[in-house]
């Protein structure tokens, strides 16, 4: 894409005028830029370069970046093609785009901001010593080129910094984003049951605390149930640990789609789950756990070449009132289920206390 950075930092006509007004650049510079290089710039590039790499590489701060030949080797070719366009048609989007660009070379040689300053006060100073007699005898002249390089270069570093700013800061954004990730990733495989891939135990019963305190505000109801599957060491015995885990798998995915967005279906252990349902009363509740039971009774699981028949006993119980917590919502519900297994199995249980209510 054509002056690509000028698009992204907003330098478009209105925009060069305006920070080209910023720092007093305007047309008349245009020729004092002729002047600099034909009197100055091109007359002495090498000495500049020379002079300018031999200060670099005597300051300790710039050896940690400037630590091989081939680097410095490269870095003097390109600085002698930025010193033999510096200033020429500043006022273009081209100029402009060509010392945005500057800013991400800085930065990919890892070179701080406050080096690039340094370096470049030293250049301003390099350049305006080498001003040639001529010049110099000529006050007028002489002071309108010093202000001119000291303009320029200002613009140079004003556009580079930005750059250098704005890649430093994608690189943080992007640090930043990948730890993100990372963190979202650990927390997920923290609180996943990796078998089932439902909400392992501590983290259904922290979401299980999470949704009586809401129910509680918001005087709403809540029922919880604890569902286990019917003589699962006997699949285990029979078919191998294999097949019963294929089967806890299953069952996990039948009560997840059985059970409405808003309700939750977590491993409580073992072959044990625990589901909470949302806003909703007991005799809704055992409705729907009906409809699991069943469901689960009457299809069979095919797995390996095994034909499984599976039976769930289920006990449910609802939040009473403001004093009632979790643990008591839990033990409500675990009698109840305890409830269907003595029942018979294959079952759906309420607690003794909400029994007596309905």
């Amino acid at each position: 894409m054509r002056n690509r950075y000028c698009k992204e930092f907003g330098f478009n006509s209105t925009g060069i005028k305006a920070r080209l007004e910023l720092l007093g650049l305007s047309e008349t510079d245009l020729e004092l830029c002729d002047t600099l290089h034909k009197q100055v710039i091109i007359p002495n590039i090498d000495k500049i370069i020379d002079t300018f790499y031999a200060y670099m590489l005597s300051q300790p701060d710039m050896l940690l970046y400037l630590d091989s030949q081939k680097l410095i080797d490269r870095l003097k070719e390109t600085q002698t093609r930025y010193l033999l366009s510096l200033g020429k048609h500043f006022n273009t989007a081209d100029y402009f785009e060509k010392r945005l660009r500057v800013g991400l070379a800085h930065a990919n040689v890892r070179i701080p901001p406050y080096l690039y300053i340094c370096a470049y006060h030293n250049l301003r100073q390099l350049i305006c010593a080498l001003f040639p007699e001529s010049i110099n005898k000529n006050v007028e002249l002489q002071q309108k080129l010093y202000f001119f390089v000291n303009k320029i270069t200002a613009l140079d570093m004003s556009l580079a910094i930005e750059t250098y700013h704005h890649s430093q800061v994608n690189k943080l954004k992007n640090s930043l984003e990948t730890l993100k990730q990372e963190e979202d990733h650990l927390r997920h495989l923290a609180e996943t049951d990796l078998l089932t891939g439902l909400p392992n135990h501590a983290h259904v019963v922290a979401m299980l605390e999470g949704s009586v305190l809401n129910a509680q505000r918001d005087k709403e109801p809540l029922c919880v149930m604890m569902a286990d599957i019917d003589f699962f060491k006997k699949v285990n015995d029979t078919h191998g640990h294999l097949t019963g885990d294929g089967v806890l798998r299953e069952v996990a995915n039948r009560l997840r789609m059985a059970v409405r967005d808003l309700d939750i279906v977590g491993r409580y252990g073992g072959e044990e789950f625990l589901v909470i349902f949302t806003d909703t009363g007991i005799e809704k509740a055992y409705e729907v756990a009906e409809r699991i039971r069943k469901r689960i009774a009457d299809s069979p699981i095919n797995l390996q070449e095994n034909t499984i028949n599976i039976t769930i006993s289920l006990g449910l119980c609802s939040l009473h009132d403001d004093d009632d917590d979790i643990n008591s919502v839990i033990e409500r519900a675990d009698q109840a289920m305890y409830l269907a297994k003595n029942g018979g199995r294959n079952c759906s249980k309420v607690c003794i206390q909400d029994a007596a209510r309905r």
